[in-house]
């Protein structure tokens, strides 16, 4: 991996990173986390680490699931520290990944005292702690010039009716600002309880802040009077942070991560892996929950030497224009280029074609200037605009495409008397399956949306699924031939984008659960 900017030196064998995850959101994890994860051998997480982070890793490296639940631990925590001391001890480099901050009401002092005693090299990560970051989320700050001077962080892992708590409720009722209480919602009656009896106010403002910075966050205002009834009322538990102070009442007017187009809402990309990651971050901005469920792959052709040789016959001006149906094909092309020892001047003596505007950008990421783009993103638009442009009476194309590519293109070509060599360039093969638990979640409504980016993905899924998704699921299309493919199987589409590419089908899917 390229060394991130500002992340320091990667990890070091037999030294152990307590790195804190932040509280959910990807986005909050340091670059300092970031390149550690990246770097590392061995990475133990945990069950509120957010896992998003953890795609970093290096192939080789060993991912252990550490996580502890209430009443349920993967392990505990003396077997955390002697883990994490002897994967370091016998020279693996060692991220412990935890969620938010590693000495902010975590284990993560114990982490650290466990190896200072076995004489381990270590170092500390700060992460992002969810008491700040979720109210934060919730538009709520915890301090204000007006309102709160000070914020204290509590845990509320204690029963506030034993004697021997340690939390001094007297002198939080009487603290002059915003209390935050994390692991409290097993209590969150006893907790408002006492605080009211030792004379903080009944009617003092409460925000539960469920989720905090995820798709999943859910924010509830109510008052110490009646905040575990509102809890229940709603189904609220953990993980929430429990935000008690007058500043909860600035949530109605700077509230704004909930307040996203698409929160909430999960949304099932079900493109190659290598491609969903670029929509699942625009959706995940828009406030969505990506579901990723790639149901086709991409894989090289099974006669390489046909392409090989077309591109090699570029220099010597065999060709008038390439013209590209997808980034597939620009990706393949390009990889035999680097292979003969080209680049981008290889296409100087041609002009360039591409279907749609991601088609033309990863043209550009190599230099390369698509010289025709259709505005309808399609290939029939593709092959009328490429036959206005053309300058000569018989040019010469070569189509570098999927093996099971539409024949419109070439046809259409061909019959304005064009040249058209159409190559396979690589091979759309369906997914053997889909990610554990993402069927069940299809069939059982747990899925709002699907966007489709292309025909295969449609029909695959469908066969994946053994049928297609729930008559309420919104189905999302990238264009007219994908919808036509989804209604041939039987799926209503709810949008369709109006330009056939990403910002498009995004566009498409707010519109989708806008009018659904």
């Amino acid at each position: 991996m390229t060394p991130l900017p500002f992340g320091g030196p990667p990890a070091e064998a037999g030294t152990v990173y307590l790195v804190g995850g932040g509280p959910g959101d990807p986005g909050l994890v340091t670059l300092r986390g970031a390149q550690l994860l990246a770097t590392a051998t061995v990475i133990a997480h945990d069950r509120l680490s957010p896992p998003e982070p953890l795609t970093l890793r290096r192939d080789d490296a060993e991912l252990i699931n550490v996580g502890k639940q209430p009443a349920r631990h993967a392990l505990s925590q003396d077997e955390i520290n002697d883990l994490l001391v002897v994967k370091a001890a016998a020279g693996e480099a060692v991220v412990r990944f935890k969620g938010g901050d590693p000495f902010v009401l975590a284990r993560g002092s114990e982490e650290a005292q466990a190896c200072a005693v076995a004489g381990i090299p270590f170092q500390v990560v700060p992460g992002i702690t969810s008491g700040i970051a979720a109210p934060a989320y919730a538009g709520i700050p915890v301090t204000h010039r007006s309102v709160a001077p000070a914020f204290a962080v509590v845990t509320g892992h204690e029963d506030p009716s034993k004697g021997a708590t340690q939390a001094d409720y007297a002198a939080l009722a009487r603290f002059p600002g915003t209390l935050l209480l994390y692991m409290g919602m097993g209590r969150l009656g006893e907790i408002a309880a006492a605080l009211v009896d030792a004379g903080r106010p009944a009617t003092t403002p409460v925000a539960l802040v469920e989720w905090g910075t995820t798709p999943r966050q859910r924010t509830v205002t109510a008052t110490l009077a009646d905040v575990a009834d509102r809890a229940r009322q709603v189904g609220l538990a953990s993980p929430a942070i429990i935000v008690v102070g007058d500043v909860v009442a600035l949530r109605d007017e700077i509230g704004w991560f909930e307040q996203r187009p698409l929160h909430g809402m999960s949304v099932l990309v079900p493109r190659t892996r290598h491609q969903a990651s670029e929509l699942s971050e625009r959706l995940r901005t828009l406030g969505a929950d990506p579901v990723e469920a790639p149901t086709i792959a991409i894989e090289p052709s099974r006669a390489t030497e046909a392409l090989r040789d077309a591109v090699a016959s570029l220099v010597d001006g065999a060709y008038d224009w390439v013209v590209f149906t997808s980034s597939n094909g620009v990706d393949a092309t390009w990889a035999h280029v680097e292979q003969l020892g080209g680049d981008a001047r290889w296409f100087s003596r041609v002009r360039l074609g591409a279907v749609g505007s991601g088609t033309a950008e990863a043209l550009w990421q190599r230099g390369l200037l698509a010289d025709v783009v259709p505005e309808r993103q399609t290939t029939r638009a593709l092959a009328q605009a490429l036959i206005a442009a053309a300058s000569a009476a018989a040019p010469r194309a070569l189509l570098p495409r999927a093996d099971l590519a539409t024949p419109t293109l070439t046809a259409e070509l061909r019959d304005a008397g064009w040249d058209a060599d159409d190559i396979e360039a690589y091979r759309t093969v369906a997914a053997a399956e889909l990610p554990d638990g993402v069927a069940e979640r299809i069939r059982d409504g747990g899925v709002d949306a699907v966007a489709f980016a292309s025909s295969s993905t449609v029909r695959n899924l469908v066969d994946l699924l053994g049928g297609t998704p729930p008559p309420a699921t919104r189905i999302v299309s990238i264009g007219p031939v994908t919808s036509q493919t989804c209604r041939e199987v039987g799926m209503r589409v709810d949008a369709e984008a109006e330009s056939h590419d990403i910002d498009g089908l995004v566009a498409a899917v707010v519109a989708a659960t806008r009018t659904g």
